[in-house]
């Protein structure tokens, strides 16, 4: 009965994945199917930040409508560093307003800027050439890496890696995310046509799989910080849209750095 219960969610997890899956298919279908799916995931990721850890900020609205103007306007015809100036330079007259009133709120301000610029990235890797191709590359292996590491944590997990942060992350289930991922990255990268060496492929796969895992466990902190279980209600199974992006705040921004 224990080991059922283990997997109680499981199907409710598969369900939501399929619509995941669905969406991402269609963002990928047109330039401005992305624009509007990354605007989105930036849009949405700040709200449930702002929710659970600012709930009495009174600037929030205001700061997420500035930065999807920026996204909309810019994103199309400016390079990422250009686009990237101007969405700082906006977080950085509104982070002030922020925290004059609230100091305390530092490390949760610096998280969404650090969240819409690592989102943001995607864009500018669908643009390039082949752009749909790498998408695929990061985000099928990324967001995999999350599944390998729940099964794995949850039939072989017995050591915890960082129990006063994510009771439930393993060695284990580490160690099960970091080898599925690697050998799905490589399998992907030559089915792609890939042309870097193997033990490049192999070196980059295990890299993200890793900062895929401390970009969970770093939004495990914040949300520990903040007295929250989970960021959100929009995905069943899995919690909010945070719940299932957040390890993609180290791994996008290393991978279009790379690419």
């Amino acid at each position: 009965m224990a080991e059922q219960n283990k997997f109680a969610d499981v199907p409710l997890r598969v369900k939501t994945w399929i619509y995941i899956i669905l969406t991402f298919t269609i963002a990928l279908l047109h330039p401005i199917l992305l624009l509007w799916f990354v605007v989105f995931l930036s849009f949405w990721g700040q709200k449930e930040l702002f929710s659970f850890t600012m709930p009495k900020l009174k600037n929030s609205l205001f700061l997420l409508i500035g930065v999807t103007v920026i996204q909309l306007l810019y994103f199309p015809s400016k390079p990422f560093a250009e686009s990237s100036l101007y969405l700082i330079g906006y977080f950085i007259l509104v982070g002030i307003f922020i925290l004059i009133q609230q100091k305390k709120y530092t490390l949760f301000f610096a998280t969404i800027v650090a969240y819409v610029l690592s989102i943001s990235t995607l864009y500018y890797i669908g643009r390039m050439d082949n752009g749909y191709k790498l998408l695929i590359l990061l985000i099928v292996p990324v967001e995999l890496n999350d599944v390998f590491q729940y099964l794995s944590g949850k039939l072989f997990g017995k050591r915890k890696i960082a129990p006063s942060i994510s009771p439930n992350k393993t060695v284990e289930g580490l160690l099960g995310g970091v080898i599925c991922t690697t050998i799905v990255f490589t399998t992907l990268y030559y089915l792609l046509d890939g042309s870097f060496y193997l033990w490049q492929v192999i070196l980059l796969g295990a890299t993200l799989s890793v900062l895929g895992f401390l970009g969970d466990v770093f939004f495990s902190f914040i949300k520990r910080k903040a007295n929250v279980k989970d960021t959100g209600t929009l995905l069943p199974g899995h919690g909010g849209l945070l719940d299932r992006v957040d390890s993609l705040l180290f791994t996008a921004p290393l991978f279009y750095f790379i690419i």
